[in-house]
């Protein structure tokens, strides 16, 4: 059970990875989020992108930490 629950911690990672990645692009292409040249949009985006590859290092990190003792 362990096992199976190991191979699929990166499914885990994954599907709400492309929660994300589908939120943002729905919200530059369909409601023109970065359209109005607002330097404080483009900050915003940047900085949200720079979270989520964190956010995505750290859990890679941990889970092969945990696969690996």
């Amino acid at each position: 059970m362990k096992k199976k629950l190991k191979k699929l911690s990166f499914i885990l990672i994954l599907i709400p990875l492309g929660i994300i990645i589908r939120f943002v692009d729905q919200k530059v292409t369909k409601e023109g989020f970065l359209s109005t040249n607002a330097i404080s949009d483009h900050y915003l985006f940047v900085s949200g992108l720079v979270v989520i590859v964190i956010g995505l290092l750290a859990a890679i990190l941990y889970f092969d930490k945990q696969s690996n003792p």
